[in-house]
């Protein structure tokens, strides 16, 4: 990587700057320029030699100082008060050693003064500066080119540009202009280094790499380097967070979580048989919709939990601080919660089943069907059914205020027979969309249906259909039925997630129906055995998949034995969905089952799930992961399977897969929820119960989190990044029984948030990670749980020091990525700063105070000191690691 910076007294000083990346030979270097006249450039040891660990180039008007962690510079004419200002390298590796290279046949005298004991004379003057081990696998060369200086990272194969990190101090101003160049403002001046060029040298020919400049923020820059060739993984160390039960004294499972960014909440819904946690504490909190537990003896009831961040050290442990509010929403019969999505706002969408008459309903859905019949979402559709003693379910969708104190829309959803949601997502203007499964012949269906007619041609308790559904609002009427399709064959069809963005819903399942409805659908990859390169693209195994096509037969099929997973995509117009610009299958000849699907930044879409077909499609362009795949682990049979992570483009006529992996152990292996970041960074939770994550590096796994399973079964979180180059971090936890994670959300800090169930009990030969927790017991066997999980702690943040009267405070300010533990940094103080013994850990505790910016909350932490030594120098350093 390479960045020039020309130095010059002028009131705009121009920075030129480019990026090179020389993968193929091994080597990335950054350059950087300083002007420093007509004298040739040398170095010198810090003050004549008198500073170890410090070297200085002097130009006619201006001064560097360089230092293992970055340089500060003066600028200023003769005669004048000089303007200084410092760079830093941000996160410095611990072993990083600063030399001079390149020693000069010169030598450098200092004699002043009439005194000769503090002459010096003889001193070696460098050519070079050489910073080794920046950053792991980055070192920094500081150099004389025609008088100017400059610097080079030199990246070895598989470091990242990205690492760089430089925070600038003594500066008015820092930022990016629209020309992408970065500006440095200095007492009035700008210093500019102009946008980065970046491209690797692939044989002969040099290809373009995409870069620019990031500001993390206000005076922190980064280099945000686009897909190219990493020929190592990039490690990020994830850490536990916190991770809590979340149950009462019967079974309890959450089934979905999202994040709030409007008040750095956090929300999860599931289902309780739970009546209290403890013959003490409640399950529900005062003043929550519904307080008490109104029945059902397989499902329960719903319930929505609302907390704040756990992360906050303030909030620990603390009932009314953490957990804003949870209700249980439910009927005299039995009802559960299964997706949840939060609005801009902090209200709570939830979709779930219900077999209860007297469900809650309010400002619930009215609808003129096709043949004149009117739908009421105030009452159970369902018919009685004598065999059961029961009606048959309905689906439910209902919404809670930012308290969780009132109920402001419910209604009832479905028809006679079986109606069951099981994925829920919002537009902006709160337009509810809701994908699941029914057997009603009756089921609401608008008029402008892509498919209005049920197709299943088996009875109500085997036979059904994948269903689609918009709820719009109506204005001061409440909510209206926008938009509902029937979507399935003949056989059976499971809508298991949706997902909306930018006027778009793609919805995944699951079908057993050989004419599953298609249209423009991925169109016949042919697979090669060699795993050989056609067109660009690595092509694996020896089958035809066709996505118009179900690769099964077309006997009935129970619980899935024999499916392709399925993705459609519908485009919004208006203020309704439209027919689907492609419906595709998803598949080989075993079972292929889609359970996750999310949009990344760019409208593709990332479709998730689990497979035992060993020709699953499997493909990876030039320059991405090849993951350990599925010929190594699965097998032909039901019960042997691998997860999937797809990603289907629409090239304007039809789907197209981008990149297909398959990855796992041994054992069984399903993701159950996607969720990606606004980078593209792609996150996935599920179980497993191989012995070991393939995936996973245990050098960059901490604590609780492991690469290998606890007991039977765990839960596993998966991230990788854009453009599926590379595994982020991969880790199972849980406890010796079996533990499986349904939901996942990410937030704009990448904290991961994972919710399931675990059979975990109070026995402490069964340990499920606890860690921050609100719950540390487990009340039974059978509970929910919250989990939150972090890239590791980031470099420490600067101190700010300031002395009012004859106090002396010392400050810094952690952000919620800092955040992981209560509090992640100690403060030292030393007085003889070379003397790294000297080095005293402060014990007394610091205030702390929340700062809420921005959608999340950041953390302030401030120490006061009596001083009796006028020189004390202070760092941070990790408390954990």
């Amino acid at each position: 990587m390479n960045a020039r910076f020309d130095m010059k007294t002028f009131s705009s000083i121009a920075l030129g700057a480019w990026v090179v990346l020389q993968l193929a030979v091994g080597a990335v270097s950054a350059q950087t320029r300083f002007d420093f006249g007509s004298l040739p450039l040398w170095f010198e040891s810090g003050q004549g030699g008198a500073v170890p660990g410090e070297y200085t180039a002097h130009g006619r008007d201006s001064q560097i100082t360089i230092s293992r962690d970055g340089a500060q510079f003066a600028l200023g004419q003769p005669g004048q008060t000089a303007e200084t200002a410092r760079m830093q390298f941000v996160g410095v590796s611990a072993g990083a050693a600063i030399a001079g290279g390149s020693e000069m046949p010169a030598r450098i005298n200092y004699l002043s003064g009439n005194d000769p004991s503090k002459w010096r004379s003889g001193l070696a003057a460098f050519g070079q500066v050489r910073v080794s081990g920046l950053y792991p696998g980055i070192n920094l060369v500081y150099y004389g080119n025609q008088q100017r200086l400059e610097y080079d990272f030199d990246l070895a194969p598989g470091a990242r540009p990205e690492s760089v990190v430089i925070r600038f101090a003594g500066t008015q101003k820092v930022l990016v202009n629209p020309q992408g160049e970065l500006v440095v403002q200095l007492a009035g001046r700008n210093i500019i280094q102009h946008q980065p060029v970046a491209y690797q040298i692939i044989g002969d020919t040099r290809q373009p790499v995409k870069v620019g400049y990031k500001m993390l923020d206000a005076n922190t820059v980064a280099f945000a380097v686009s897909h190219y060739d990493a020929r190592l993984p990039l490690v990020i160390d994830p850490v536990l967070s916190y991770s809590t039960f979340f149950g009462g004294n019967n079974n309890d499972t959450a089934w979905a979580v999202a994040y709030a960014t409007n008040d750095d909440s956090v929300y999860i819904a599931g289902q309780t048989v739970s009546t209290t946690i403890t013959t003490a504490l409640r399950l529900a909190t005062p003043g929550a919709f519904q307080t008490n537990f109104h029945g059902g003896g397989a499902y329960g009831d719903s319930f929505v939990a609302k907390f704040h961040d756990l992360t906050n050290p303030s909030q620990l442990n603390d009932l009314a601080t953490n957990l804003i509010y949870c209700t249980y929403i439910g009927g005299s019969a039995d009802d559960g919660a299964d997706a949840l999505a939060v609005d801009s706002t902090g209200h709570a969408f939830v979709a779930g089943i219900t077999f209860s008459t007297d469900f809650p309903v309010t400002n619930f859905v009215k609808f003129q069907r096709p043949n004149g019949r009117i739908f009421n979402g105030s009452t159970n559709q369902g018919r009685y059914d004598s065999t059961i003693k029961n009606y048959p379910p309905n689906a439910f969708v209902s919404e809670l205020d930012p308290n969780g104190a009132h109920l402001l829309f419910s209604t009832y959803l479905g028809g006679e027979e079986f109606n069951v949601p099981l994925g829920l997502a919002l537009d902006p203007a709160d337009d509810v969309f809701v994908t699941g499964y029914t057997s009603s012949i009756g089921f609401p269906v608008t008029t402008n249906a892509w498919q209005p007619k049920f197709r299943s041609v088996y009875n109500k308790y085997i036979g059904f259909n994948a269903f689609v559904t918009e709820i719009g609002s109506n204005g001061s009427n409440g909510k209206t039925l926008t938009y509902s399709t029937y979507l399935g064959g003949t056989n059976q069809d499971i809508g298991f997630s949706i997902a909306y963005q930018n006027g778009f819903v793609a919805v995944a399942g699951a079908t057993v129906s050989s004419n599953f409805p298609t249209v423009n659908a991925i169109y016949q990859y042919v697979f090669t055995i060699s795993n050989s390169i056609v067109n660009g693209f690595d092509i694996y195994d020896g089958t035809l998949l066709n996505g118009n096509t179900n690769n099964i037969n077309n006997n009935l099929q129970i619980a899935f034995y024999n499916s392709d997973a399925f993705v459609t995509l519908f485009p919004v117009n208006g203020t309704t969905l439209s027919a689907p610009l492609y419906s595709t299958l998803l598949g080989g000849t075993n079972v292929d089952v889609a359970y996750g699907v999310a949009f990344d930044p760019a409208g593709n879409v990332d479709v998730v799930g689990g497979t035992a077909s060993v020709n699953f499609p499997f493909l990876i362009s030039p320059g991405q992961l090849y993951l350990p795949s599925y010929v190594q682990t699965n097998t032909v049979g039901f019960f042997v399977t691998n997860c999937f992570l797809t990603q289907l483009q629409y090239n304007g006529s039809r789907a197209t897969i981008a990149y297909s992996e398959v990855f796992g152990g041994t054992g069984n292996d399903v993701a159950h929820g996607v969720a990606v970041d606004a980078a593209g960074n792609v996150f996935i939770t599920g179980s497993t119960t191989s012995i070991t994550n393939v995936l996973s590096n245990p050098a960059n796994l901490v604590g609780a989190l492991t690469q290998t399973n606890s007991g039977s079964m765990n839960v596993l979180v998966d991230a990788f990044q854009a453009g599926f180059s590379n595994v982020l971090y991969a880790a199972d936890f849980g406890s010796s029984t079996a533990d499986t994670g349904y939901g996942i959300a990410v937030d704009p800090n990448d904290g991961v948030y994972v919710v399931g169930l675990t059979m975990a009990a109070n026995n402490s030969s069964i340990l499920f990670p606890v860690f921050n927790a609100w719950e540390p017991v487990a009340p039974d066997s059978d509970n929910g749980f919250l989990t939150k999980i972090l890239p590791r702690v980031s470099p420490p943040p600067l101190l700010s020091i300031s002395s009012p009267g004859t106090n002396l405070v010392v400050s810094w300010t952690a952000s919620p990525l800092a955040l992981v533990y209560t509090n992640p940094f100690v403060l030292q103080v030393s007085s003889n700063l070379p003397a790294s013994p000297g080095w005293i850990t402060v014990t007394q505790s610091p205030v702390v105070t929340k700062i809420f910016t921005g959608g999340y909350t950041n953390q302030s932490y401030q120490y006061q000191f009596s001083p009796t030594n006028p020189m004390q120098y202070f760092r941070l350093r990790s408390s954990t690691y």
